[in-house]
């Protein structure tokens, strides 16, 4: 078996591989460019193939970020022929990006929850394979979470009278627009500063894919769509300020990015590593799609 660094050389072959041997994940050419070379910390040392007679059997991907709790190692993609596996493919691959990350002062390591570029926010454990996998690398599990559905062909999304109602208190509504990019940002660092990655990404779409909420001319809710997984039907981040809960703002908010991805063409949005799944069942009748294991290993 040989191992080697991911180059541009291997794109098309190394994407098709991963289609074939992630069976519950669609992976695209444009959505691998955006998870590989368009990762803001993608390092081609770190992001390796094993081959055999010039065939790709494993493909595993590290990248090291900054989060607030210190610097922390994450193995961002993996995949290994079926019958492959059980043969120390992912662990040599693993070691080597494992040893790269202490080298550089990682603290803990997690799997695939890569925030702000991620695919999965954990593992499906229908790929129980890739659990038995972490688990005799000590990881532990920590938590789980899901990702909704929300069907769009049956909805309207219509917030008009909502809006309405808002407006005589002073609270308007709208889509965001470039000159508002720095107030909105400034709002965000306050309560959601995890998320102001994925909002900048937001103000540079065309058009622009934040829906804001104002209150006396200061920004006090949020919501977005195509921050992550671009053009594949992803909804949120979205947040509303402590003091403005209770008036349905985040439900307005939410309806309008719903309407928004309907009209590019889905029949589905996914509500991804949600926290309060009533508030999506409620608004928009959405529905737990998957399930995903989060696991972390604490670096000595």
């Amino acid at each position: 078996m040989n191992i080697k660094t991911f180059s541009s050389n291997d794109f098309q072959s190394a994407a098709k591989f991963c289609r074939m041997n992630m069976e519950y994940d669609s992976l695209p050419d444009f959505l691998f460019k955006e998870k590989t070379f368009d990762d803001p910390d993608y390092d081609p040392e770190m992001t390796l193939l094993a081959e055999e007679d010039d065939e790709i059997i494993g493909f595993m991907m590290g990248v090291a970020r900054t989060i607030k709790t210190g610097k922390c190692g994450y193995i961002k993609l993996m995949a290994v022929k079926p019958e492959k596996r059980r043969q120390g493919v992912a662990s040599q691959l693993y070691n080597i990006i494992h040893a790269k990350f202490v080298k550089i002062g990682c603290e803990r390591e997690r799997i695939y929850e890569s925030h702000p570029n991620y695919l999965m926010p954990g593992i499906d454990p229908r790929y129980t394979e890739a659990i038995c996998f972490v688990e005799r690398k000590e990881f532990k599990k920590f938590n789980d979470t899901s990702n909704l559905l929300c069907d769009l062909t049956n909805q309207t999304f219509s917030t008009m009278k909502e809006e309405e109602i808002l407006s005589k208190q002073d609270i308007i509504v709208k889509r965001a627009e470039k000159s508002d990019e720095k107030q909105t940002l400034n709002f965000i660092k306050e309560d959601f500063d995890i998320w102001i990655p994925e909002v900048t990404q937001a103000f540079k779409n065309n058009p622009i894919s934040i829906h804001i909420c104002n209150y006396k001319d200061k920004v006090v809710g949020f919501s977005a769509y195509d921050t992550n997984n671009l053009n594949t039907g992803w909804f949120g981040p979205m947040g509303t300020s402590p003091t403005m809960r209770g008036k349905n703002i985040g439900g307005i908010l939410l309806k309008r990015c719903l309407a928004d991805q309907k009209k590019q063409g889905h029949q589905f949005a996914i509500i991804p590593w949600v926290g309060p799944i009533p508030f999506y069942m409620h608004y928009c009748g959405s529905k737990v799609q998957r399930v995903f294991w989060r696991y972390e290993k604490i670096l000595e």
